[in-house]
Parts: structure tokens; sequence; C-alpha cells
């Protein structure tokens, strides 16, 4: 017998994510990439909880493309997160939009254009704004606009974190 394999697998927790973990918001809100340390770096824009690859019928490249980039930017963020001594580094890296991690991150959001609206989720230290939300896109430096209380740049697909 032919073993059947998940293509979604590298996008599973291990244990599976708890139904209540999901989203089960109606319709077909938005999308975030979004690293959270978890297998899935999908989120939903309403509620902010996982959304399971399956529900947008993704291809099996696009989520292995999807786990690729989640392992590299998770590495860095753990950087941020854990480590005195390189942190500042990490911080410029993840705000930097010209760093890899972002520029691929912000291709897979425009491969995700069509299966959802999509959005890459830009990384803001929350040590490092003062309790102020950023008033401009870090890509175009248009003025950001707000979108169900979270601040977005439509023409470059990002929402600040923070």
């Amino acid at each position: 017998m032919a073993e059947v394999v998940d293509r979604y697998g590298p996008l599973r927790s291990s244990p599976p994510t708890p139904s209540e973990d999901l989203c089960a918001c109606p319709g077909s809100p938005p999308v975030m990439l979004q690293a959270h340390l978890t297998a899935n770096p999908l989120s939903c824009f309403a509620c902010n909880l996982e959304v399971p690859p399956e529900r947008l019928a993704l291809s099996e490249m696009l989520a292995q493309q999807l786990a690729a980039w989640r392992h590299d930017y998770d590495e860095l963020y753990r950087l941020w997160y854990t480590s005195d001594e390189l942190e500042d580094r990490a911080r410029e890296q993840l705000g930097d939009p010209s760093n890899a991690v972002n520029r691929q991150g912000r291709r897979l959001v425009e491969a995700l254009q069509p299966y959802r609206r999509s959005y890459y989720w830009w990384f803001v230290d929350p040590a490092a704004t003062d309790g102020l939300p950023a008033a401009s896109c870090p890509i175009c430096r248009a003025a950001l606009t707000d979108l169900s209380g979270r601040r977005v740049c439509e023409e470059c697909a990002i929402v600040m974190g923070a």
C-alpha cells in the first residue's frame, strides 16, 4: 500500500494545535504571515489565531517555502528574544527591509494573495517604540492606515506589530 504524504506536514505542530487555538472566523478574513514560534506561520487577521493551511488549499511547494521561511525567521527571532549579546543585531535584522528573511517573507505574501488577502507581519520591538504605534510603512514610507484596529500598508501588504 502506498504511503499517504501530508503536503502540509512541515506546517503542522506536534502535538497538533488545539482546536481552541485555530481560527473559527466566518467567511475568508485576511491572513498574516506571522512567525510565532509554532510550525504554522499563518494567522487570521481578525482573531490572530492559527489558520490551517488546508483551509487555503496551498500548493505543496508553497507550504514547503512557508516552512523554510518560518524556520529562518524563528532562528533570528530567538536570537533577539533570548540572547543578550546578539539582541541588538537580531533586532536590526528583523527590522531591516533588505534582510533576506524579510524579503522572502514579502515574496511569500505575494504568493499567498491568490489564495486569500494576505499581509506580512512586520517585526517591531515593543521596548523600542515607547508605546507609540508606527506611523509609516518600513518599505515605502507611506502613512499607515487603520484596518480593524491594526496599522497596515495596503500597497506593501504590511501589518505592523507591537
